[in-house]
């Protein structure tokens, strides 16, 4: 099954949700699979939403038509009543905990991401897994008091997994700007367009721009237009080159086009910056 993209949905849309719901343990239950058990279909809880987490081996699911690869250093959230198709990935055994917890059926309208399923990622993230343990360990000891300590816990195990959220996603954002902004100085010459960028870091093109802008202060088209037009005005001072010749050397194939954005950031034309730089 094909892996499902990671930005399907705002990683800060999935903080707030969590962060601001007003989420009602119910229980915490374990199964182990064995790779026996080729395919099965099943629904969630019909008023209740779930958090899975892969404890041992992998499997793949199929939610809504939607792919999902569970493995250790993700979960996955998944609202009721929704159809799951399951198979076995591996030769091992599948172990895995759900966490059921409500939402005030008047709130659903508030926080349609309790309905909704898509794909936590934590890493191997061992405080949070032992948290877990101590969820399941505190709530088979089914009295009044390991429920009330359970429901404590689980906040917890939310408040770590925000935590854990918020790092990575920082950790990717970096990184990714990084090599994006790398990307962007190589290639500049090209006639690429933010598109083709978005294309090679296999991103949707929003999403890479509300990421740059948000780190960089300038949209990626901004960016891209500015470093050419300043490689530009270094060409018209330093060589002998024609503006056409210029204009293709920094990735505009529309000499005329190539004039129009110079001027209006520079307020010249290529050949008055050229005569008034000499």
């Amino acid at each position: 099954m094909k892996r499902r993209e990671a930005f399907n949905i705002d990683t800060q849309e999935i903080i707030e949700f969590y962060t601001t719901a007003p989420l009602t343990f119910i229980d915490v239950i374990t199964e182990k699979i064995s790779s026996e058990t080729v395919v099965t279909n099943y629904k969630t809880m019909t008023n209740a939403a779930g958090l899975i987490f892969p404890i041992k081996g992998v499997a793949d699911v199929q939610i809504e038509g939607e792919n999902y690869r569970l493995e250790k250093g993700q979960i996955v959230h998944v609202g009721p009543n929704l159809p799951i198709h399951r198979i076995i990935a591996s030769d091992t055994k599948f172990e895995y905990a759900v966490i059921h917890f409500q939402l005030a059926e008047g709130d659903n309208a508030k926080f349609p991401l309790y309905n909704r399923h898509f794909t936590l990622q934590v890493g191997e993230q061992i405080k949070l897994m032992n948290m877990l343990q101590q969820l399941i360990q505190n709530y088979l000891m089914r009295s009044h008091l390991s429920f009330l300590q359970s429901k404590a816990l689980f906040l917890n195990i939310l408040e770590e997994m925000l935590l854990t959220i918020k790092m990575m996603d920082y950790q990717y954002k970096k990184e990714n700007i990084t090599l994006i902004m790398e990307y962007i100085q190589e290639n500049y010459t090209k006639n690429m367009t933010v598109m083709d960028i978005a294309k090679h870091f296999n991103m949707e093109r929003r999403k890479l721009a509300y990421l740059f802008e948000k780190k960089m202060g300038v949209s990626p088209n901004v960016y891209l237009t500015d470093l050419r037009i300043q490689k530009s005005k270094i060409l018209l001072r330093t060589s002998h080159l024609s503006v056409k010749e210029i204009a293709e050397k920094v990735g505009y194939t529309d000499y005329f086009y190539f004039s129009r954005v110079f001027k209006k950031i520079t307020g010249l034309s290529p050949s008055l910056f050229r005569k008034y730089m000499n």
